[in-house]
């Protein structure tokens, strides 16, 4: 179980000694921190206004150590982060691969952009279409060679869209980002499903937060964050204004700083408990060892098939026990395993899945 770091950061700081403070307040939210003290407003304290730049120093700091040139702090969820990176190619050509997030369609409809389809292993691409598979299941992440075959036949395009990972665990090929730099395209990345990827040991070389133009990144899918809570990475310096200006186009002025305060806590905690995933790994392995599990980059990433019945009879079955699973997708039960699973938690899911599964 991960050791949570409620005061190391610089958000947590200022909010630790306002909401210790005792405070009549005369100011918003209306609850007046009835429900939770540490959702407070900007206060003008000092000559300066709550919280500084706290947030600018967090957003700092986790860039850092991700090690990309800057990052955002989203807590309108992870597809503003999607539409704002689609916002900047307004008008152009944007090649995507099928099984890309509804943001993806949206922003394009933001945007005005038409995106073209990368019709693959016989897909039928009609128009803009998001899930182009015809067998109705979700397609893998785009192949490398796939990639170059597509800016050939598009050498106009501005932005290539992928998604990886995607919600299975499974990867695109990392040699795209290369490609996509010699052709002068830029690259937009969906990893919604990948921001542990930089603290997780061997799964770095699967990362696409430090190689793409801008990379999107559910904090609260993988880390210790608040639901609704992301980041953008932007490695590509001509766009960080357009990026910050298209996330004030379409955010919120009143960010809630319990929110930002653990989206900035979660990512210092993943990044100082590293060693947890060690033994993630070694439950992924025990239980890939029971279980029919789909072969996947992401060893936190666990999609079982049931050797007998449905896949929704199984998460039935397990949810009757206690135990919830994320979702069903493609024949498989799908669980998300993190640093917060304790050692009980995650022992007694084996036990389930290898009598079950």
């Amino acid at each position: 179980m991960i050791e949570r770091g409620e005061k190391r950061g610089y958000i947590s700081a200022l909010l630790n000694e306002y909401a210790s403070g005792g405070y009549d307040s005369y100011h918003t939210p209306g609850h007046k921190g009835e429900f939770c003290p540490r959702d407070v407003t900007e206060l003008g304290i000092g000559g300066k206004i709550f919280p500084a730049d706290a947030v600018i120093r967090a957003q700092e700091r986790t860039a850092k150590l991700y090690g990309v040139r800057a990052v955002r702090y989203l807590t309108n969820g992870s597809s503003i982060g999607i539409k704002a990176s689609l916002l900047l190619f307004r008008g152009k050509k944007v090649l995507f691969a099928s099984g890309a997030h509804k943001a993806f369609a949206d922003g394009c409809e933001l945007a005005d952009i038409k995106p073209v389809p990368i019709a693959r292993h016989g897909e039928k691409c009609v128009g803009g279409a998001v899930f182009t598979c015809g067998c109705g299941n979700l397609p893998a992440p785009l192949e490398f060679s796939e990639a170059e075959e597509a800016l050939k036949r598009n050498p106009d395009a501005s932005a290539l869209f992928i998604t990886s990972p995607d919600y299975l665990g499974r990867t695109a090929d990392i040699e795209i980002a290369k490609l996509c730099k010699s052709r002068g395209v830029a690259l937009i990345a969906d990893s919604a499903h990948g921001a542990h990827f930089a603290f997780a040991p061997e799964l770095g070389k699967f990362r696409f937060d430090n190689v793409a133009d801008l990379c999107n990144m559910s904090a609260h899918k993988t880390l210790g964050a608040y639901t609704q809570t992301a980041l953008l990475a932007v490695n590509e310096p001509r766009f960080l204004p357009e990026a910050e200006h298209a996330l004030g186009l379409l955010g919120t002025t009143s960010e809630n700083y319990a929110l930002l305060e653990r989206l900035e806590n979660s990512v210092l905690e993943a990044s100082a408990n590293f060693e947890c995933y060690a033994y993630l790994k070694e439950v992924s392995q025990k239980i890939r060892a029971v279980a029919d599990v789909l072969p996947n980059s992401d060893y936190t990433r666990i999609c079982v098939k049931p050797r007998a019945g449905t896949a929704e009879e199984l998460f039935d079955a397990l949810y009757k026990k206690g135990i919830a699973c994320e979702a069903v997708i493609n024949g498989r039960v799908v669980f998300i395993l993190t640093p917060y699973d304790s050692e009980e938690k995650l022992a007694r899911l084996i036990k389930e899945l290898t009598e079950k599964a």
